[in-house]
């Protein structure tokens, strides 16, 4: 099982304090160490997926449930877009993959009080945007939202660089909110309610008109 790199510093250092216990003092003192160990390693879990072999297929950016399907105006780019709302899982993986093949075009990082319309309720501290357009040019944007202030979501992609469907580009510890924003055309395959996991679950399908 891959766990998480983003815990393999934790790991690493509960590891040595219950290496260091267990040898001056037994193994009975270094077993609240292990079982959080096993705990966090658990936890922060990074299975692997598999991605389906569809290159206009949106796949799901989280684990979590599809909790609602909107047009609504996209709140990063000009346009109606159908926003697809995941609610991650308390008990999945805290894995953000990217939902399409293509080039960031752009990310944002949005605050409480910041103009965009894009945070979602009062809770909300934090909200990542990112902007990735296709080889057919078709934009898609999924954004990251945070009500923790303990825990941040984390995102590793960059503008100018290319991303593959369904590749591992964040993590949200202890999991959130993810939106997906997807032009106005485009063929959704699940309904609300619908149990997702990241990277191999299809959203909906993306319609490229050729001129």
């Amino acid at each position: 099982m891959s766990i998480s790199r983003e815990i393999w510093l934790a790991l690493t250092i509960i590891a040595g304090l219950a290496l260091l216990i267990h040898y001056y003092f037994g193994l009975v003192w270094a077993i609240p160490l292990w079982l959080l160990f096993i705990i966090l390693a658990y936890i922060f879990r990074d299975p692997k997926r598999t991605i389906p072999s569809a290159p206009l297929a949106v796949v799901a950016p989280a684990d979590g449930a599809l909790t609602g399907i909107d047009l609504v105006p996209n709140p990063f780019i000009e346009g109606d877009f159908i926003r697809m709302r995941i609610a991650m899982s308390k008990s999945g993986a805290f894995r953000i993959r990217s939902p399409i093949e293509g080039k960031v075009q752009k990310r944002w990082f949005l605050l409480p009080g910041d103009p965009q319309p894009v945070l979602q309720g009062p809770n909300v501290r934090l909200s990542i945007g990112n902007w990735v357009q296709t080889d057919e040019g078709e934009d898609v944007v999924f954004s990251l939202q945070c009500d923790n202030q303990w825990f941040k979501p984390q995102c590793n992609i960059q503008a100018g660089e290319r991303i593959g469907q369904g590749q591992r580009c964040g993590f949200i510890p202890f999991g959130s909110t993810v939106d997906v924003y997807l032009p106005e055309n485009s063929s959704i395959k699940v309904d609300v309610g619908t149990k997702l996991k990241s990277g191999s679950d299809v959203l909906a399908h993306l319609r490229h008109d050729q001129a």
